[in-house]
């Protein structure tokens, strides 16, 4: 186990994260500009962590601002990110469509399809410069979380290195970002609910035939959602949802017959795909912790909601997290805070509850609402696209929901 800091002091912080993927790493990033001392404990050195890999994250503008006033948005970030500037829905095989522009939203883009491997440069690459500076965040990698046990003054967290010497560390407030199966939200006995969709999703990405000219797809069909999100370099992001049994034949394809089959579901509108990446699956479910805090406890992400990647909701509802967590730590005037003060922590709470029901209940219901085949329901549902295109009040409250804008 390594500690990316020169500080050789006792092992102590204000706030302690397991899990240093993108949530984490975003929220040290975000705390630590607040002034607060961060520790943060990933199982994975940055080459090998399951956050950053080749898949890429759709970020609305709203979340794409706030990482802006954190400093991730540098110049190779947003060089290797697509910009969204359109989005068009449709139910395959079926009339009706429901599009949703930039200009008709006041904004230059809806929102930026990023490499999740960029942001982590950028993290890796912000946290070397702090090293050389102040270095308020310290990373504890590869390290595996053990236990934690809360006081009335804070938590102590323990952990194990690479060879199993066990660490403790001792903080304020203990933050798990450590995904949706989190070791620390079952270990605080944090109950969670979750349900399986039965359903699999392919990711990878292609080059189109025509330019996507900054249009993302959402194509629904009775198995699921098909994405087709714009990139940089003229490529695009494909997120294909299949039942499991539909997802296995998807996944013996070889490259030329997923392109086929992939603009086929697609309907050939940007005239088929070639050059496709190499795909990974994903099993999707909908996982829910019932309570997002406890003692000197916070989860946030995936660990307290993980959703279905229909509408591209599940980092941007991760980044609504981070924004507010920091907010309610923050200090007033010259006031000393604590950060696991029980009533910060219910202001926390309240803050994101609405959110959570707002966002969540969209996702499922979507999934819902376009995954039965009964005879009948595709002309139903084009019909209601073609009727919520036109009815502005209500595309324009959805479009700010989904851009995440309050």
């Amino acid at each position: 186990m390594t500690q990316d800091s020169p500080d050789t002091s006792p092992v102590s912080a204000d706030v302690v994260i397991v899990g240093g993927g993108m949530v984490g790493g975003v929220l040290a990033q975000a705390l630590s500009r607040d002034g607060w001392d961060v520790v943060v404990v990933e199982q994975r050195v940055p080459a090998r962590s399951g956050s950053f890999d080749q898949r890429l994250t759709a970020v609305a503008d709203a979340g794409w601002q706030y990482m802006d006033t954190l400093g991730l948005v540098d110049r190779p970030l947003r060089e290797a990110s697509g910009a969204i500037r359109e989005v068009r829905v449709f139910d395959r095989g079926h009339f009706g469509l429901t599009r949703i522009t930039a200009r008709s939203a006041g904004v230059d883009a809806l929102g930026y399809v990023m490499p999740n491997r960029d942001l982590g440069d950028r993290l890796e690459a912000m946290l070397a410069r702090d090293a050389t500076g102040a270095g308020r965040i310290r990373y504890y990698r590869p390290a595996r979380y053990l236990s934690h046990a809360s006081d009335a003054d804070g938590v102590t967290v323990r952990l194990a290195g690479e060879r199993d010497e066990v660490t403790a560390i001792r903080g304020r407030l203990m933050v798990a970002a450590d995904g949706a199966d989190s070791p620390v939200r079952e270990q605080a006995g944090m109950a969670a609910r979750r349900r399986e969709y039965e359903q699999v999703a392919t990711v990878a990405t292609a080059m189109p035939a025509r330019p996507h000219r900054g249009v993302a797809f959402e194509c629904f069909t009775s198995g699921g959602p098909l994405a087709v999100l714009p990139a940089a370099d003229g490529r695009v992001s494909l997120v294909w949802v299949a039942r499991r049994d539909e997802a296995r034949r998807i996944e013996r394809l070889n490259d030329e017959a997923f392109a086929r089959a992939v603009d086929e579901t697609f309907g050939h509108r940007l005239g088929g795909f070639t050059a496709p990446s190499a795909r990974g699956q994903y099993p999707l479910a909908l996982v829910t912790a019932e309570q997002p805090v406890a003692e000197r406890l916070v989860v946030l992400g995936n660990a307290a909601h993980a959703l279905h990647p229909v509408a591209g909701q599940g980092f941007n509802l991760c980044l609504r997290d981070i924004r507010d967590l920091a907010r309610v730590l923050r200090a007033d005037r010259d006031e000393s805070v604590d950060p696991g003060d029980p009533g910060r922590l219910d202001r926390y709470r309240s803050l994101r509850s609405a959110d959570y029901r707002r966002t969540i209940g969209l996702t499922d219901s979507l999934v819902r609402g376009f995954s039965f085949d009964l005879p009948g329901l595709g002309h139903l549902r084009g019909a209601t696209l073609s009727l919520f295109d036109g009815l502005l009040p209500m595309k324009n409250r959805l479009v700010r929901a989904t851009r995440g804008v309050s």
